[in-house]
């Protein structure tokens, strides 16, 4: 009498179990290629965001060395050619005053480019330390408006300070703070009409951060240019087509000044209205004095 031969129930279970495994290998063996082949895509779709960045920026750099070139010649050109002029004796001395004018402004002109572009590299570089003090608000801004009006009563530009709070000192670095505050002002009055207005605003928020907002009704900043004119090397226009002198490393060197002091520095801005800039300083260095507000103004 003829019957299957079952096998051992042990060596059933081993062939189950061997083959399970084997199907189990090839599907985690699928799913890490089809990993390895995600975190590839992710990979190279990183890399060519980090080429056309590396590009942008090099293309950046390219142009604003383009238009330092040409910042740089124009002063240099007036320096060498009315000292020539001087040391030839072509012209009657008496406009010996006028000419030496004429070299000390290109002169202080250059100087101001130069420690713009020496102030980013130490900025990124790492190398600036803080030497803070407290300072009262309301003298930096009576300070800054002292030093700015020069400039802006030669346009017609009218200058208001408002304080929003009582006596408040702030810890910071008062020569690195002065010069954000002095960068944003003359920004205000290199880019605002004569007859113009500059307001410059500070009040203590919700958190205790000291906020101030420097507004002009200047032309005003293109939306889509608004973060452009933050970064280093970046200029809305060219030395071929841009009306205004200056590197445009104004508002970077502001902007980074701040991040050193544990801020920030926020700009927004209308064509043809104007721009206005805040900066926020946090609450852990900001001191009140007195905790009744007041509302003080002055105005040049």
């Amino acid at each position: 009498m003829a019957y299957a031969r079952r096998g051992r129930p042990e060596a059933l279970l081993e062939n189950y179990c061997s083959r399970l495994g084997t199907l189990l290998e090839r599907q985690y063996t699928g799913l890490a290629l089809l990993s390895a082949k995600q975190e590839a895509d992710a990979a190279a779709r990183q890399a060519r965001e980090a080429m056309l960045e590396a590009k942008a920026a090099d293309l950046a750099k390219t142009k604003f060395l383009a238009n330092m070139a040409h910042e740089l010649r124009t002063p240099l050109n007036a320096i060498i050619g009315f000292s020539e002029i001087i040391k030839l004796n072509a012209i009657q001395k008496g406009r010996y005053p006028e000419y030496a004018e004429y070299i000390h402004d290109a002169g202080i002109f250059l100087l101001n480019i130069i420690n713009g572009l020496l102030d980013l590299a130490r900025i990124q570089a790492g190398k600036v330390d803080l030497e803070e003090q407290l300072v009262a608000v309301e003298e930096l801004f009576q300070s800054v408006v002292r030093t700015i009006a020069p400039l802006a009563q030669k346009k017609c530009i009218g200058i208001t300070c408002r304080v929003e709070h009582g006596l408040v000192n702030i810890s910071i670095d008062q020569t690195k703070f002065t010069q954000v505050i002095l960068n944003l002002l003359s920004n205000g009055v290199k880019f605002t009409e004569a007859h113009g207005q500059i307001s410059i605003n500070s009040a203590i928020d919700s958190r205790g951060d000291l906020v101030i907002s420097i507004a002009d009704t200047g032309i005003g900043i293109p939306p889509e240019h608004l973060q452009r004119v933050l970064n280093p090397f970046e200029q809305v226009a060219d030395h071929l087509t841009k009306e205004n002198e200056g590197s445009g490393l104004g508002l970077p060197i502001a902007r980074a000044l701040m991040e050193l002091h544990d801020g920030e520095l926020v700009l927004t801005s209308t064509l043809g209205i104007g721009t206005t800039v805040f900066l926020r300083l946090p609450s852990d260095r900001v001191h009140c004095l007195e905790t009744k507000l007041s509302d003080q103004r002055y105005d040049i």
